[in-house]
Protein backbone atom coordinates (compact mmCIF):
# COMPACT_ATOMS: atom_id res chain seq x y z
CA UNK A 1 0.00 0.00 0.00
CA UNK A 2 0.93 3.26 -1.09
CA UNK A 3 2.34 5.69 2.14
CA UNK A 4 -0.45 8.48 2.35
CA UNK A 5 0.11 12.22 2.15
CA UNK A 6 -2.59 13.00 4.39
CA UNK A 7 -1.28 14.95 7.34
CA UNK A 8 -2.97 13.38 10.81
CA UNK A 9 -1.82 14.18 13.95
CA UNK A 10 1.04 11.75 14.30
CA UNK A 11 2.01 13.08 11.26
CA UNK A 12 2.13 16.61 11.99
CA UNK A 13 4.22 15.93 15.37
CA UNK A 14 6.41 13.53 13.65
CA UNK A 15 7.41 16.35 11.00
CA UNK A 16 7.77 19.11 13.42
CA UNK A 17 4.25 20.82 13.18
CA UNK A 18 2.72 22.18 16.20
CA UNK A 19 -0.24 21.84 15.61
CA UNK A 20 -0.69 18.44 17.40
CA UNK A 21 -2.40 17.15 20.59
CA UNK A 22 1.19 16.50 21.88
CA UNK A 23 2.27 20.11 21.52
CA UNK A 24 -1.16 21.61 22.61
CA UNK A 25 -0.69 20.27 26.03
CA UNK A 26 2.67 20.61 26.48
CA UNK A 27 4.13 22.97 24.23
CA UNK A 28 7.57 23.11 24.76
CA UNK A 29 7.59 21.31 28.92
CA UNK A 30 9.20 18.80 27.47
CA UNK A 31 9.58 19.72 23.71
CA UNK A 32 9.22 15.99 22.59
CA UNK A 33 7.94 12.73 23.75
CA UNK A 34 9.86 10.99 21.34
CA UNK A 35 12.24 8.28 23.08
CA UNK A 36 13.14 6.68 20.04
CA UNK A 37 13.42 7.72 16.50
CA UNK A 38 15.03 5.82 13.36
CA UNK A 39 14.61 7.03 9.74
CA UNK A 40 11.53 4.67 9.56
CA UNK A 41 9.76 4.43 13.12
CA UNK A 42 9.21 5.90 16.29
CA UNK A 43 8.60 4.94 19.87
CA UNK A 44 6.75 7.26 22.16
CA UNK A 45 4.33 6.86 25.42
CA UNK A 46 0.94 7.51 25.25
CA UNK A 47 -1.39 10.21 25.96
CA UNK A 48 -3.80 8.83 28.61
CA UNK A 49 -1.11 6.75 30.11
CA UNK A 50 -3.69 4.30 32.14
CA UNK A 51 -0.71 2.57 33.27
CA UNK A 52 3.13 4.55 33.54
CA UNK A 53 5.07 2.88 31.04
CA UNK A 54 2.53 3.13 28.19
CA UNK A 55 4.00 3.56 24.76
CA UNK A 56 3.11 3.10 21.28
CA UNK A 57 5.53 2.23 17.83
CA UNK A 58 4.58 3.79 14.89
CA UNK A 59 5.71 4.34 11.23
CA UNK A 60 6.98 7.85 10.07
CA UNK A 61 5.24 7.82 7.06
CA UNK A 62 1.34 7.53 7.01
CA UNK A 63 0.00 3.78 6.81
CA UNK A 64 -3.26 2.97 8.20
CA UNK A 65 -2.59 -0.16 9.47
CA UNK A 66 0.80 -2.28 10.60
CA UNK A 67 -0.91 -4.69 8.12
CA UNK A 68 -0.20 -2.35 5.60
CA UNK A 69 3.58 -2.16 5.87
CA UNK A 70 5.59 -3.27 3.18
CA UNK A 71 8.01 -5.97 3.27
CA UNK A 72 10.63 -2.98 3.43
CA UNK A 73 9.49 -1.82 6.91
CA UNK A 74 8.91 -4.99 8.13
CA UNK A 75 11.96 -6.35 9.67
CA UNK A 76 12.69 -3.30 11.28
CA UNK A 77 9.37 -2.97 12.82
CA UNK A 78 9.36 -6.47 14.22
CA UNK A 79 13.07 -5.57 15.47
CA UNK A 80 11.51 -2.69 17.10
CA UNK A 81 8.87 -3.98 18.86
CA UNK A 82 10.86 -6.74 20.49
CA UNK A 83 13.60 -4.34 21.70
CA UNK A 84 10.37 -2.00 22.87
CA UNK A 85 9.15 -5.67 24.86
CA UNK A 86 12.81 -6.42 26.51
CA UNK A 87 12.55 -2.52 27.53
CA UNK A 88 9.33 -2.62 29.41
CA UNK A 89 10.16 -6.20 30.96
CA UNK A 90 13.06 -4.64 32.29
CA UNK A 91 11.36 -1.92 33.66
CA UNK A 92 7.66 -2.92 34.81
CA UNK A 93 7.43 -6.59 34.00
CA UNK A 94 4.99 -8.24 31.91
CA UNK A 95 3.23 -6.98 29.33
CA UNK A 96 1.13 -6.76 26.36
CA UNK A 97 0.71 -5.47 22.78
CA UNK A 98 -2.04 -4.59 20.60
CA UNK A 99 -2.86 -2.95 17.41
CA UNK A 100 -6.86 -1.98 16.68
CA UNK A 101 -6.40 -1.91 12.51
CA UNK A 102 -8.55 0.07 10.09
CA UNK A 103 -8.55 0.09 6.91
CA UNK A 104 -11.40 2.60 6.31
CA UNK A 105 -12.16 5.33 8.90
CA UNK A 106 -15.34 4.63 8.43
CA UNK A 107 -14.64 1.37 9.96
CA UNK A 108 -14.23 0.43 13.31
CA UNK A 109 -13.44 2.87 16.61
CA UNK A 110 -9.97 3.77 15.64
CA UNK A 111 -8.70 7.41 17.38
CA UNK A 112 -5.85 8.09 14.69
CA UNK A 113 -6.06 6.71 11.76
CA UNK A 114 -2.24 6.43 11.02
CA UNK A 115 -0.56 2.78 12.21
CA UNK A 116 0.58 2.56 15.85
CA UNK A 117 0.89 -0.65 17.90
CA UNK A 118 0.43 -0.22 21.73
CA UNK A 119 3.07 -1.61 24.11
CA UNK A 120 1.35 -1.82 27.97
CA UNK A 121 2.91 -3.22 31.06
CA UNK A 122 -0.09 -5.25 32.61
CA UNK A 123 0.12 -8.13 35.14
CA UNK A 124 -1.08 -11.88 33.67
CA UNK A 125 -3.56 -12.11 36.02
CA UNK A 126 -5.46 -8.94 34.23
CA UNK A 127 -4.90 -10.29 30.39
CA UNK A 128 -8.30 -9.44 28.92
CA UNK A 129 -6.73 -12.78 26.30
CA UNK A 130 -9.37 -15.11 26.91
CA UNK A 131 -12.09 -12.09 26.80
CA UNK A 132 -11.35 -11.57 23.06
CA UNK A 133 -10.92 -14.95 22.23
CA UNK A 134 -14.86 -15.79 23.60
CA UNK A 135 -16.11 -12.62 21.59
CA UNK A 136 -14.46 -12.35 18.17
CA UNK A 137 -13.04 -14.85 15.22
CA UNK A 138 -9.36 -15.05 15.93
CA UNK A 139 -6.45 -16.59 14.23
CA UNK A 140 -3.61 -17.62 16.35
CA UNK A 141 -0.24 -16.88 14.80
CA UNK A 142 3.50 -17.57 15.24
CA UNK A 143 4.76 -13.96 15.91
CA UNK A 144 4.32 -10.30 14.17
CA UNK A 145 5.38 -10.93 10.84
CA UNK A 146 1.98 -13.03 9.49
CA UNK A 147 0.20 -9.54 10.65
CA UNK A 148 -0.29 -8.27 7.24
CA UNK A 149 -1.18 -11.90 5.73
CA UNK A 150 -3.98 -13.01 7.86
CA UNK A 151 -5.28 -9.35 8.42
CA UNK A 152 -5.77 -9.33 4.10
CA UNK A 153 -9.46 -8.95 3.25
CA UNK A 154 -10.25 -7.27 6.66
CA UNK A 155 -11.90 -3.98 7.20
CA UNK A 156 -10.79 -3.42 10.88
CA UNK A 157 -8.74 -6.45 13.29
CA UNK A 158 -7.16 -6.34 16.00
CA UNK A 159 -3.16 -7.83 16.58
CA UNK A 160 -2.94 -8.92 20.41
CA UNK A 161 0.53 -10.29 21.84
CA UNK A 162 -0.57 -11.50 25.40
CA UNK A 163 1.48 -11.41 28.54
CA UNK A 164 3.29 -14.90 27.61
CA UNK A 165 4.07 -13.57 24.01
CA UNK A 166 1.29 -15.37 21.90
CA UNK A 167 0.04 -13.76 19.35
CA UNK A 168 -3.53 -13.63 17.66
CA UNK A 169 -5.55 -11.81 15.02
CA UNK A 170 -8.75 -10.91 15.85
CA UNK A 171 -11.82 -10.06 12.85
CA UNK A 172 -13.22 -7.54 14.86
CA UNK A 173 -15.02 -4.79 12.61
CA UNK A 174 -17.36 -1.68 13.38
CA UNK A 175 -15.74 -1.45 17.46
CA UNK A 176 -16.51 1.11 19.72
CA UNK A 177 -14.06 4.03 20.08
CA UNK A 178 -11.11 3.01 21.65
CA UNK A 179 -11.89 -0.36 22.52
CA UNK A 180 -9.25 -1.80 23.88
CA UNK A 181 -8.19 1.00 25.61
CA UNK A 182 -11.90 0.86 27.75
CA UNK A 183 -11.37 -2.77 28.10
CA UNK A 184 -8.15 -2.26 30.10
CA UNK A 185 -8.93 0.43 31.87
CA UNK A 186 -11.84 -1.32 33.33
CA UNK A 187 -9.71 -4.30 34.36
CA UNK A 188 -7.63 -2.01 36.21
CA UNK A 189 -10.72 -0.23 38.06
CA UNK A 190 -9.84 3.02 36.14
CA UNK A 191 -12.03 5.61 33.85
CA UNK A 192 -9.25 7.48 31.98
CA UNK A 193 -9.51 5.41 28.73
CA UNK A 194 -10.01 7.92 26.33
CA UNK A 195 -6.63 9.54 25.77
CA UNK A 196 -8.33 12.82 24.06
CA UNK A 197 -9.33 13.79 27.42
CA UNK A 198 -6.07 13.36 28.96
CA UNK A 199 -4.21 16.55 30.15
CA UNK A 200 -0.87 16.76 31.57
CA UNK A 201 -0.39 13.63 33.36
CA UNK A 202 2.60 12.83 35.62
CA UNK A 203 2.85 9.04 34.42
CA UNK A 204 4.00 10.33 31.36
CA UNK A 205 6.56 12.97 32.15
CA UNK A 206 7.78 10.08 34.85
CA UNK A 207 7.45 7.40 31.90
CA UNK A 208 9.62 9.78 29.78
CA UNK A 209 12.24 10.33 32.27
CA UNK A 210 12.33 6.13 33.31
CA UNK A 211 12.84 5.06 29.87
CA UNK A 212 14.88 7.44 28.47
CA UNK A 213 18.08 6.19 29.23
CA UNK A 214 17.15 2.49 28.40
CA UNK A 215 16.26 3.86 24.50
CA UNK A 216 19.58 5.70 24.65
CA UNK A 217 21.38 3.00 25.50
CA UNK A 218 23.34 1.24 22.95
CA UNK A 219 21.51 -2.52 23.61
CA UNK A 220 18.55 -0.49 22.18
CA UNK A 221 19.83 -0.49 18.47
CA UNK A 222 18.15 -1.98 15.60
CA UNK A 223 20.79 -3.11 12.70
CA UNK A 224 19.95 -4.57 9.62
CA UNK A 225 19.31 -8.42 10.27
CA UNK A 226 17.72 -8.02 13.67
CA UNK A 227 14.95 -10.14 14.65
Amino acid sequence: MTAMLTKCDFCNELSGDPENSFGRLYGTHPESRVLFRSDNFAVIPSLGQIVEGYLLVLPIKHFKAAGDLPDTLFEEFTAICGLVGKTLRRSYGPHILFEHGTRSEGVGGCGIYHAHLHAVPLSPLLDPVESLKAKFPYTEMRDLTEIREQSEGMSAYIFYQDSDSRTYLFDAPNLASQYMRRTLAALLGANDWDWRSAGREDRLLVTLNRLSSHFDSPAFSVSPGSK
